[in-house]
């Protein structure tokens, strides 16, 4: 059977390497990578580029319902690589959130959440961000969203640990319903050669390219590490009764991550759906 993908963020850097990995090498498989901008060259027939706008949530929503109403099958892989590298302060969206926060957390909560029913009992969901470094203990309960106490290292901390949360919470949701195998990642990609840095200052761009050639990894090295990674935690998680993991650069899984209580998920998850929501509701679109 035909392999089905959706990759947001796949249309330059580590996700454009990983749609192509799967495009090339999981065949017979079909690719939807969505974003802003259309790449230059799409190398594979069976990639297709979908336009979105994973800043706002009204336009996740709206393209959430249409992959819904057309897709052919239920999908195999998805996989969330939008991001920005940025020293700028809070900075909102015309719907109210954090443009930092709406690409690394809300809007790939959302892509899950809209896209669960159309994902295969034994599917994999693979966030990339940090699932490494996110410390739960440096998470503000009172201010998740930082309304009031935003800064960039505690953006860059609740984005992480909340994702962290949040793959435990589909895991945990999942046995309690008794409705599939799914298993879900929070992966970090580690220093790769991309143009992440391309929102940075002029005097800061150079510099941190400079850096990661030296010390970065290809994108596709990045992309198979990243892949394999998830199928070998994917595999042996199922017959540990466990659906969720952290990975690291090599793919590894981290033993050493924070369990969250029920309370805990359950608290987060709320917040961000009220978030998301509300700022659907208030979109004129």
């Amino acid at each position: 059977m035909a392999i089905r993908a959706i990759v947001v963020g796949g249309t330059s850097g580590i996700g454009f390497g990983m749609a192509c990995r799967v495009a090339a090498e999981l065949k017979p498989a079909t690719v939807i990578i969505s974003g802003r901008t259309r790449p230059q060259n799409i190398p594979h027939a069976n990639m297709e580029f979908r336009r979105l706008d994973a800043l706002s949530m009204c336009s996740i929503k709206q393209y959430t319902d249409k992959i819904k109403s057309e897709l052919d099958g239920k999908l195999d892989y998805l996989i969330m690589t939008q991001g920005i590298m940025t020293i700028a302060g809070r900075t909102e969206t015309p719907e109210g959130i954090d443009r930092k926060m709406a690409l690394h957390y809300y809007g790939k909560q959302l892509l899950i959440r809209e896209l669960m029913p159309a994902l295969k009992e034994d599917a994999k969901v693979i966030v990339v961000l940090d699932g490494i470094f996110g410390n739960a203990a440096k998470l503000d309960w009172k201010d998740l969203d930082l309304k009031r106490t935003y800064s960039i290292g505690n953006s860059a901390q609740h984005c992480m640990v909340m994702n962290d949360a949040m793959i435990q919470f589909y895991a945990a949701e999942q046995k309690r319903q008794g409705t599939g195998a799914r298993h879900f990642v929070h992966a970090f990609p580690g220093a790769v050669k991309s143009n992440l840095a391309r929102e940075l200052p002029w005097y800061l761009s150079p510099l941190l390219g400079v850096a990661g050639s030296l010390v970065g990894v290809s994108v596709d090295t990045c992309a198979e590490r990243l892949l394999s990674g998830t199928a070998k935690c994917a595999t042996e998680g199922k017959t540990e009764g466990r659906f969720w993991s952290n990975i690291d650069s090599k793919g590894k899984l981290s033993s050493k991550k924070t369990v969250f209580t029920e309370d805990q998920m359950k608290k987060i998850a709320d917040h961000t759906w009220d978030v998301v929501d509300k700022a659907i509701e208030s979109s004129p679109n």
